[in-house]
């Protein structure tokens, strides 16, 4: 395997597409929801919130990193992740089934 192989059982990353006007959530393997915006989402008017049980807005970082959502339960900083799930043992099961051709 080489240095730049993904372990095995693991896809190699793809490559993150942005469709105009969209709004991306990426369900990364044994890891967060990572939440894109599209590069045009100002010009859109587009804005992303986040709120409570309650609907008070949360504050968001202020950077350009896509936001990333917890789903390990680990996380100090719910609902955003801050990399806990890389101890935790956290495993997705999201990769859905093979389509059956009808």
């Amino acid at each position: 395997m080489s240095e730049n192989s993904p372990p095995p059982g693991r896809s190699p990353k793809a490559k993150r597409v942005h469709p105009p006007g969209s709004i991306t959530i990426r369900c990364r393997l044994d890891g967060p929801l990572v939440v894109d915006l599209p590069p045009d989402a100002e010009q859109l008017g587009l804005r992303l919130r986040v709120t409570d049980h309650e609907g008070n807005e949360l504050p968001l970082a202020t950077d350009d990193r896509p936001l990333a959502l917890c789903r390990c339960g680990h996380s100090a900083s719910k609902p955003f992740c801050d990399g806990s799930h890389k101890g935790s043992g956290f495993i997705s099961q999201d990769t859905p089934p093979p389509v059956s051709g009808n």
